[in-house]
């Protein structure tokens, strides 16, 4: 899904017949080795993928280890970083793999099951943001909170939908082997994990896919986060100091994530769609098709990175915690009175994130 598409070898590499043997080799030489800025591009991804896998991990094992975290909204920021998790593991590796050897070294069976744990992630994570949105907008528009075993069974629910959601494409997936062409040969060398649907259903796909996996929940979102904003407008007079301040934390958190969605994963929709159309500047040098494949990828993997960088910035308490797991706090004294503060705001009012 978020692989952005892959240069067709064949179009580029059609006429061997009037090569000789060593220009023929250049030439799939050429095409197969990774250039300098591949490199330089996968050493990007592997220092992206590190920060966010160790960013996402401690928010899942802060709001794990501390019970007075175990609410509504936490438990949706948990599943939206352990698929920000999913995505880094699943999506990047084979995507690192795949543009610097131009390969797929893969069975057939990893070939449909990467797809699908890609898909899946991806998914998860964009029905996570809408369904924090929801939450947050109900949170403000009402005092009753959503019980934390719905919420269980909301996020259990996501990743159902999700799973089905992602079923049709790796469906379609298999191996094509990089047909040398010239001595009727197949190396594993150049093999590329692709859809065996016809480019129509392809661009049908495609479209469908920036519609239910981007417009539609942006603007569900985006309608939500405004509506926010009004509630609270309207609210400053009825409620506490301190409560309006809690809850527009939480409304400014939601919607600097939702920019960072928006801006992260427009390019990649746009790539898929002209990929989908055939709109792959071949006529391009090697080194641009490489950037013009990296920006989009860079920014969705940078989403997923962003997310706990947000949270620290914005949520006292998820910044207080993080210190705590990184051995920041001064004594065991302090963090006692840490948890009493918490463990009182909590009986005195509601608390966002």
């Amino acid at each position: 899904m978020y692989d952005g598409g892959d240069v067709n070898y064949d179009d580029n590499y059609q006429d061997f017949n009037n090569l000789t043997d060593d220009e023929y080799f250049e030439q799939i030489v050429r095409l197969l080795m990774p250039s300098k800025l591949e490199y330089f591009f996968g050493f990007v991804f592997i220092i992206q993928m590190i920060i966010g896998v160790v960013g996402n991990c401690m928010v899942v094992y802060v709001v794990a280890k501390n019970k007075n975290m175990w609410t509504s909204m936490n438990l949706f920021l948990t599943n939206l970083a352990l698929s920000d998790m999913l995505v880094l593991i699943f999506c990047l590796p084979p995507t690192v793999i795949n543009d610097l050897t131009k390969t797929f070294w893969f069975s057939s069976t990893l070939c449909k099951s990467i797809s699908l744990f890609q898909n899946t992630s991806v998914y998860v994570s964009v029905l996570t943001l809408m369904f924090i949105a929801i939450e947050r907008w109900k949170a403000i528009s009402s005092p009753l909170s959503l019980p934390l075993w719905k919420t269980n069974r909301v996020i259990i629910i996501i990743w159902a939908i999700a799973f089905i959601l992602s079923t049709p494409e790796p469906y379609t997936l298999r191996l094509e082997p990089f047909d040398l062409n010239r001595y009727r040969e197949n190396f594993t060398w150049g093999t590329k994990c692709t859809e065996s649907w016809s480019p129509e259903f392809q661009k049908i796909y495609q479209i469908s896919q920036t519609l239910f996996c981007f417009l539609i929940p942006l603007i569900i979102i985006s309608g939500l986060c405004i509506h926010m904003v009004l509630i609270l407008r309207k609210k400053s007079l009825q409620l506490g100091e301190r409560q309006i301040a809690s809850r527009k934390r939480a409304t400014h958190m939601l919607m600097l994530v939702v920019l960072v969605f928006f801006f992260c994963y427009l390019p990649v929709h746009l790539h898929n769609i002209a990929t989908a159309f055939n709109i792959n500047y071949m006529d391009y040098d090697e080194d641009i098709i490489a950037i013009r494949k990296f920006i989009p990828r860079f920014l969705v993997y940078s989403s997923c990175s962003l997310n706990p960088i947000l949270y620290n910035f914005m949520c006292e308490r998820f910044r207080r915690e993080m210190k705590h797991v990184c051995c920041l706090t001064e004594t065991t004294k302090t963090s006692k009175k840490t948890i009493n503060r918490i463990r009182y705001s909590s009986l005195t009012g509601p608390t966002y994130c």
